[in-house]
């Protein structure tokens, strides 16, 4: 308390009238205290002073109503998205804390306190300040649509081997949603608010420089699968083009790993894929995409015998004809996926392409060979098949049509072995357990499948 003001509470409280220390203005306690249902005078609400002779309650719901009412606009590139009130964004006022702290000023304490405090306010010195919380849900919801369309993750640049050159790279960008909301909680105490919409930009791991300088002169490993292309596989050679087309060029920097399906995409008709057959929960079907695991487990062929790590990888459902047991690789966009890591201090690039007559190549290139892979399997357990059958009202009595053959099912031991350059060996030992692959039967329901279907096999 200065030394004026202690003078000034003397004498308020002694009911004598004192001179202001400047301007010469006269006060006594009664003059000094707010009045009744008013506030202290000088208080400033939210950079505005109030008036001492009206409510806490009407002034703050007043400045409340006028902040709720301010504009937000936000643009991105002088697009207009989103023009609304802070209430319409879910923007609250705390009027409750506002009002309490105004009406606290020269009531609260002793009389040496509150005439304090009164004086203090009176001097300018007292503020109050009205809170207004904007909750990042409305805000988000409002700007929902447009992370679905401005946000994108970054495309990664890829080596063109028909061009022999690097492809540009596209940076990600991502709509900030806190960035924005801190940018209007900041500016809305001020004024309405007009702001461009933040947005962070990403660069991917593999730009177009370092593409392009990339060492790609050794093989480290190459891997083929053949697959139909005439007639019913139509579909299937297509899907085989598209998803290798997709993998082609693709870099792995040191440490890197790469997702199959991120890079090959959802296989839908609008992303080039085409109806073929595919094996789903055992059995074969019709499905846009049968056929992109054959690339999958052709990509993982090669670049198990390169030496890259197996991040995350599932053995199909029953043994592939393409490829040996233990070497598959099934994919299902987005849930099951082919994920594979370089462990090398080196980038490699995968080269992917159909050569003529449906055969799948995969090459993994590299600036060096750093280990010799020697690879080893074995069948290590076997399980018998059951038998399914399935009622047929089209077939005569006495008739029976296998739908499906059924397969033993078995578990393979797997040996990698890698001899690098220094020296040093690493084996590695994994199991793939396949079940078996239900034989499935149509029969008459009027027939009895005991007396018509040979006997499962035993063992």
């Amino acid at each position: 308390m200065t030394r004026v003001t202690k003078r000034l509470v003397r004498a308020a409280l002694a009911g004598t009238l004192v001179a202001a220390a400047a301007g010469g203005s006269i006060f006594t306690a009664r003059h000094i205290l707010p009045v009744a249902g008013g506030v202290a005078s000088g208080v400033v609400l939210d950079g505005s002073t109030v008036d001492p002779h009206r409510s806490a309650e009407d002034q703050v719901a007043e400045r409340a109503g006028a902040v709720l009412r301010r504009r937000v606009v936000l643009r991105h590139e002088g697009e207009v998205l989103v023009d609304a009130s802070l209430a319409e964004l879910g923007a609250q006022a705390h009027e409750g804390e506002a009002v309490a702290a105004l009406a606290a000023i020269g009531r609260a304490g002793g009389w040496l306190e509150r005439i304090d405090d009164a004086l203090q306010a009176r001097a300018g010195r007292t503020a109050v300040t009205l809170t207004v919380d904007l909750p990042v849900e409305p805000l988000a919801r409002a700007l929902a649509h447009f992370k679905e369309r401005f946000d994108h993750k970054p495309k990664p640049a890829k080596w063109d081997f028909s061009r022999n050159r690097a492809t540009a790279h596209v940076d990600g960008q991502e709509v900030d949603l806190y960035a924005a909301i801190e940018a209007v909680q900041q500016r809305a105490r001020s004024g309405s608010v007009d702001i461009e919409l933040p947005i962070r930009r990403s660069e991917p791991l593999t730009t177009q420089s370092k593409v392009a300088a990339i060492d790609r002169t050794q093989e480290l490993a190459r891997f083929e699968t053949r697959f139909g292309f005439v007639g019913n596989q139509a579909g299937r050679a297509q899907n085989v083009a598209r998803a290798a087309e997709r993998i082609d060029g693709t870099v792995m920097m040191p440490s890197q790993h790469i997702s199959f399906n991120e890079r090959v995409g959802p296989r839908r008709i609008d992303n080039g894929f085409a109806a073929a057959g595919e094996i789903y929960k055992g059995e074969m079907r019709m499905g846009v995409g049968g056929g992109t695991c054959q690339v999958a487990s052709t990509f993982h062929a090669a670049a198990f015998m390169a030496g890259l790590q197996v991040v995350e990888r599932s053995p199909h459902s029953r043994p592939s004809g393409y490829i040996a047991a233990g070497l598959d690789a099934t994919v299902a966009y987005p849930h099951v996926d082919l994920k594979m890591n370089n462990p090398f201090d080196f980038p490699v690039v995968i080269r992917a392409n159909v050569l003529d007559r449906g055969t799948l190549r995969m090459t993994i290139l590299g600036r060096e060979r750093p280990a010799d892979v020697a690879y080893t399997s074995s069948t290590v357990a076997v399980r018998p098949f059951k038998r399914k059958i399935r009622d047929a009202h089209w077939l005569e009595l006495g008739q029976v049509k296998r739908k499906q053959a059924g397969r033993r099912g078995m578990t393979i031991e797997k040996t990698r072995t890698l001899s690098f350059t220094d020296g040093t060996r690493r084996v590695e030992t994994t199991e793939d357990i396949y079940p078996p692959t239900t034989e499935v039967y149509f029969v008459n329901p009027g027939d009895d499948p005991e007396q018509l279907l040979p006997p499962l096999p035993s063992g």
